[in-house]
Formats: C-alpha cells, structure tokens, sequence
C-alpha cells in the first residue's frame, strides 16, 4: 500500500525493510547529491535539478492534481511528492493517496522530493505537498454564439459568462470555480490580454479549470454584438445607478453576462455591446449611518465575489422561465 501506518513506517526504518513496497522512489536529485562528488563538474542543487527536468506547466494542490488526472485533458509527465508526507497525519493525505493510485493505474512517474524544492517549483505556493508536470490547457477558439433557433432544447435557458480581460490568475481561476459549481452554460475570454490557464489558475478554481472547457475570442465586442444580432441578450455588470439591479432585472431569452476587469470594469466598446447592465445593490444608506465616509471607503466588490453572486441569481431566473 502507498501508506502505512506510523507504527508500521516505525519497524520499516527500523529494519531497512518496506520501502520497496512504496509507491515512491529515491529521484535522480537525491541521488545525486551522492553520485556528484565524484564528478569534476561543479554540482547542481537538487532544486536545479528539479526545475532542468520539468516540461510543462506546474499543477499543484490535491483538487487540481486528482482533476487534472481525472479530465484527460492534458499530457502527464509526472508527479512529485514531499517527502514523508506518506507518513503525516494531514487532511491531505488521503486525497494524495487517491491521486497516486491514479497515476500508478496511468503509469505516470512518481518522484518523492523535499518539501523545499517543491516551494522552489511551486514559487511558495500552497501545494500541499504534490505537484503535477503536465502540459498547459489551451482555450478553444469560438468567435460567434450559435443562432437560437440553433440551441439545444433544454429546460432551462442558457447562460453564458463572458469576461473582459481578467488579468489576475487567482480572480480567472475563482470566476471559473463559481462558473462550474453554479452551472453556467460556459465561459468566454478574450484572446489578449486575459491570464493564461496556468497552474495558479487551475488551483484557484479547485480544479474547474480541468473539468470544463473555457473558451476564447479575437474580439470581444464583435463577438457580442454578432451575438446580439442573434437574439442573445447581452448583459454587463456596472455599478453605475442607472443599471438595474440583478433581483429587478428580467432575464426571458438566452443570456450572456460580461464581467469587466479588475479596477476598470468593462471596456467601452464592450459596454455598448451590451443590451442592458446590471448591478448588485449594496446595503442601504441607513446601515452606514454615523460611520464618517462609510459609503465611499469600500465601493466595488472583488470580480469573483461579484460573479458569483449575479451568477447565481441569474441562473435562477434561468431555471424559473
């Protein structure tokens, strides 16, 4: 088995036994701390090492690890694990067992490394002790929404998610998260200037990223407007007092919401794609009284706690009609 109890890992060092039984292998960069002494070469860290052997991008954290090996959706070339976690009483534990059984059933190489050389890969970022060398998720190319005569005949009615060059990889990956566990349709990105599906993306969404396809455009205003012309409703999130806010919005044909970027909200020539905008309405002035400058002090919600909500509302409306 990948993991023993402490009291069998105990009799194991003791007698020099059981760890061929393991899943894990000494790597190349533990060994070489012994084999480079021999060497006229100057040695090279074992992190250095680490790093010269890596081909892909660097997933890390137990949800993007099992979902990555789960979807399929990439090229798998190996898994490193801190060493001793086996032998933890972590939480993560048993989500990493699962993971390794996978990757055995995959024939996928599993390396035990240092703790500190995974935080070197990993830029100290919290992997919890495993980290996957895999190939990056690309976006599918889609420039124009189908006709809606075109769209399935579901039960309810579609709702996809646009959004204008989110640039933070942790607000991409969060946005996506919620996309996936609230049900949207799907989620579009424009082409430039939007994060790339790295890593931290993927661990930001616990592995959403993985399990559902993101789509991208060349140009996000003629994308919407050719969806427009199609009978798509084109709504953009804006918190200016003339949107209407999402409860009083009503939403009865195929919908798309476009979420603006980080501190500059939605581009103009993005903004007048739009058919309508919508916004969250914030507690009333009355909570606020007698806190000097308590309105102006915080004025604008982060983009995935504010996706997360109209999402959520939206849908419902979706699902009602």
């Amino acid at each position: 088995m990948a993991f023993n109890s402490s009291k069998q890992s105990q009799q194991s060092r003791a007698s020099g036994t059981g760890r061929k039984n393991r899943y894990f292998e000494r790597s190349e960069n533990q060994r070489s701390r012994r084999d480079f002494r021999s060497s006229d070469e100057a040695p090279k860290s074992p992190t250095k090492i680490l790093q010269d052997r890596w081909q892909g991008d660097v997933v890390y954290g137990t949800s993007s690890v099992l979902a990555a090996l789960d979807s399929n959706r990439r090229q798998l070339y190996a898994i490193y694990v801190q060493e001793g976690i086996e032998d933890s009483k972590r939480k993560e534990v048993s989500s990493i067992r699962q993971a390794l059984l996978k990757a055995k059933a995959l024939n996928i190489p599993l390396v035990t490394v240092s703790k500190h050389d995974i935080n070197m890969v990993t830029n100290n970022r919290p992997h919890q002790g495993i980290v996957l060398d895999a190939s990056p998720l690309s976006c599918e190319k889609m420039d124009r929404f189908p006709k809606i005569d075109e769209l399935p005949n579901d039960r309810s009615l579609p709702l996809w998610l646009c959004l204008d060059e989110i640039t933070d990889p942790q607000n991409l990956g969060a946005v996506i998260r919620s996309a996936y566990f609230l049900g949207a349709t799907g989620v579009l990105i424009c082409g430039k200037n939007s994060a790339p599906l790295s890593g931290v993306v993927s661990k930001a969404s616990a592995g959403a990223v993985e399990k559902m396809s993101i789509y991208s455009c060349k140009s996000l205003p003629t994308t919407l407007n050719d969806a427009r012309s199609k009978g798509w409703a084109v709504i953009g999130a804006c918190a200016d007092e003339e949107s209407i806010t999402c409860e009083d919005y009503d939403l009865k044909d195929p919908t798309i919401l476009v979420m603006g970027s980080e501190g500059y909200g939605l581009r103009t020539t993005v903004r007048r794609a739009c058919s309508a905008s919508v916004r969250i309405a914030r507690a009333p002035e009355e909570h606020f009284l007698g806190k000097k400058d308590a309105l102006h002090e915080v004025d604008s919600l982060n983009v995935s706690v504010a996706t997360g909500i109209l999402l959520h509302n939206l849908l419902q409306k979706c699902r009602a009609t």
